[in-house]
């Protein structure tokens, strides 16, 4: 189902597009948004809900890229892009605001400061991936996986909230389940970090 999206939101790039171009659509659970490799016709706003972004590889391995949560905007660089890199897949119930993709540029090419917005979004997003990067070059597991819940953490005690099963943990920073739940036992046991009912705090001396 798709109609007029009720409240535009001005503190993202979407608003510079006009308000009643912008739609709503209504996903269910493992609903599909895009599939990697069709042709760019829009970008999102995640209003409610999660979207996992995921690429296939040509060993037929699967990367997870990003999961977006509400109130993020994903798939930008898609707008300068013939054709979607990744699948987008609904978590869960969720409804995305699309923007499309020829009326999104067309306004960016208008507006010199959302266009230097857009520009700062995207290089956050280059420092965003190759933190991830660096992660899964690590070759020991718990150190690997430890990197991963420091980049989550946040607060005092430094917490990682989970919202994702630790196979999607897994898928996202390449090791089997199987090595995840060995290597959270080991961080238990020297005492690096605690787990709680969906989330990880990190001990001092793990940070």
């Amino acid at each position: 189902m798709q109609g007029p999206i009720a409240k535009h939101q001005p503190d993202t790039w979407t608003d510079i597009v006009s308000a009643d171009r912008v739609r709503l659509r209504e996903l269910t659970g493992n609903e599909v948004l895009f599939r990697q490799n069709d042709p760019v016709t829009a970008l999102y706003r995640l209003e409610a809900g999660r979207i996992r972004l995921v690429r296939y590889l040509e060993d037929g391995t699967t990367v997870i890229l990003h999961t977006a949560r509400s109130g993020e905007t994903f798939a930008e660089a898609s707008a300068f892009a013939d054709a979607y890199h990744c699948d987008a897949v609904a978590e869960i119930a969720s409804r995305v605001a699309t923007v499309p993709k020829s009326e999104f540029l067309s306004a960016l090419a208008q507006n010199p400061a959302t266009s230097l917005r857009f520009a700062r979004l995207l290089a956050s997003q280059v420092r965003d991936l190759r933190s991830r990067l660096e992660i899964r070059n690590i070759r020991s597991a718990p150190e690997r996986l430890m990197a991963w819940l420091r980049l989550r953490a946040r607060g005092r005690p430094p917490t990682a909230v989970l919202d994702e099963t630790w196979s999607d943990v897994a898928a996202e920073v390449g090791l089997t389940r199987e090595a995840v739940y060995r290597a959270l036992a080991l961080l238990e046991q020297d005492g690096s970090i605690v787990r709680t009912n969906g989330a990880v705090v990190l001990s001092k001396r793990a940070v």
